[in-house]
């Protein structure tokens, strides 16, 4: 009897803390640290909870029976005060108990083993984890509610079937019976395909930080960078002097505005310079206008003339001018935005169009979120279908048709777990955090 546990919650203070446990026979097990056993599943029960004779807190108990739980096995949940000391001292709980500390990932790796879960699932759950930002996470919880795994094992009954007339008319080539035609074969083929390369299309590939949404502060010196940078962030993160060159590094700080979170940078003033700290950290800057996905060019009055200069800095990447200092002097030029940094004009209404050109980037229109293991089983699939379609159209070699189906099938597969290389597991939810 192997018995896991872990804090699913946060180790801070808080109003609530919850720890999960699972393994068959772990409801009897904590049963024995109650002051009255529970003898009910899937109901909350209030009991406390004593380390020996000490008494730990009041709790919230549920009990689940295998194999209706997230894992498929016997499994606790406890819902404690949030204090440090609560939640050191219910650890110690179970340890005295004789459970083990869960890894990374573990519950969710015991309800996959237990076909709780199908492999896309339990990764679409650490991404649904780990996705700040509300549009990504909304694409998540779909393959999470297993949508994406529908399809895919739809697509894979599909490709059975029409094996079995690829076959069929393999092993039965003397009969007066056309099996490729009349099990209409290629019809069905295509529209395998097609739904294949839309499922492709209308998904966005995701990296391994979901919301990067990296947003650069860019332009000539003293235009109030720094100042907008601050300002849009709410506090003075970054150091503000009217003497060109005060920022000489990549400074980047995180904000969350209308369910999107985004990583603003401010960056060097980009002139010509002596100053060897300084020229560095205009060459980091012009090294940041690549890395990032939109960049801030930011002008005041002093210097709309070198819009069109900076344009050709920025290149092809994807931007937005700014000008700044509206309090001062009106622009010349036409801008995608005109704000204050010292007043705050205008400012609202940036973070608007910038999460709006973000969402245009970030592809948000798309139905699901997958991995690139995902979109690299997805092409396989498609161009084995592909190759199948091609040998039949000519009416030749349809037993190494027969044979791409069964790659196509075996890509499905591995995308679902069926199958899957003896490290994947491994490297999939080591990635997850502890307590899920």
């Amino acid at each position: 009897m192997f018995l896991i546990f872990a804090l699913a919650t946060p180790v801070a203070r808080s109003a609530i803390a919850v720890f999960r446990a699972s393994g068959d026979g772990c409801c009897d097990v904590f049963n024995k640290a109650l002051n009255k056993p529970i003898d009910e599943y899937r109901k909350v029960f209030l009991r406390d909870v004593f380390l020996g004779d000490i008494l730990v807190d009041r709790c919230s108990v549920v009990f689940y029976s295998a194999p209706k739980s997230y894992t498929g096995e016997d499994s606790v949940e406890v819902f404690c005060h949030g204090g440090l000391s609560v939640i050191r001292s219910l650890s110690d709980v179970f340890h005295s108990l004789g459970f083990n500390d869960a890894g990374p990932g573990e519950f969710s790796k015991i309800a996959f083993e237990n076909s709780k879960l199908s492999l896309n699932e339990a990764e679409a759950v650490a991404d649904l984890i780990h996705s700040e930002d509300v549009n990504r996470g909304i694409l998540s919880s779909k393959a999470v509610a297993g949508k994406l795994s529908e399809i895919v094992v739809d697509m894979g009954k599909q490709i059975d079937e029409l094996r079995v007339y690829i076959e069929g008319s393999i092993d039965f080539s003397d009969e007066d019976y056309d099996f490729v035609v009349e099990g209409n074969v290629m019809g069905r083929l295509l529209n395998i395909k097609n739904g294949l390369v839309s499922l492709i299309d209308s998904s966005l590939v995701s990296s391994k930080k979901l919301t990067q949404n990296r947003v650069l502060f860019f332009g000539p010196p003293n235009t109030g960078k720094s100042s907008l940078f601050n300002r849009m962030l709410g506090f003075e993160r970054a150091l503000v002097s009217n003497i060109p060159g005060t920022t000489r590094d990549l400074i980047d700080s995180e904000i969350f505005y209308n369910s999107v979170n985004m990583e603003l940078v401010d960056s060097a003033g980009i002139r010509s310079t002596d100053n060897l700290i300084e020229s560095k950290g205009v060459v980091l800057s012009g090294n940041e206008v690549e890395e990032c996905d939109l960049v801030l060019l930011i002008l005041d009055h002093q210097t709309e003339d070198l819009l069109k200069e900076f344009k050709l800095k920025i290149k092809n990447k994807d931007f937005l001018s700014i000008f700044n200092k509206s309090d001062e002097l009106k622009p010349r030029e036409q801008y995608n935005c005109v704000v204050s940094a010292k007043n705050g004009h205008g400012v609202a209404a940036l973070k608007d169009l910038i999460i709006e050109r973000l969402g245009k980037n970030k592809g948000l229109e798309k139905t699901y979120l997958i991995r690139e293991r995902h979109l690299a089983l997805f092409e396989s699939a498609l161009s084995a279908i592909n190759s199948s379609i091609e040998k039949i159209s000519k009416n030749v070699s349809f037993d190494a048709a027969a044979e791409d189906l069964r790659a196509a099938r075996s890509s499905f597969d591995e995308f679902l777990g069926v199958k899957y290389p003896d490290h994947l597991l491994g490297d999939i939810f080591r990635d997850f955090c502890i307590g899920k």
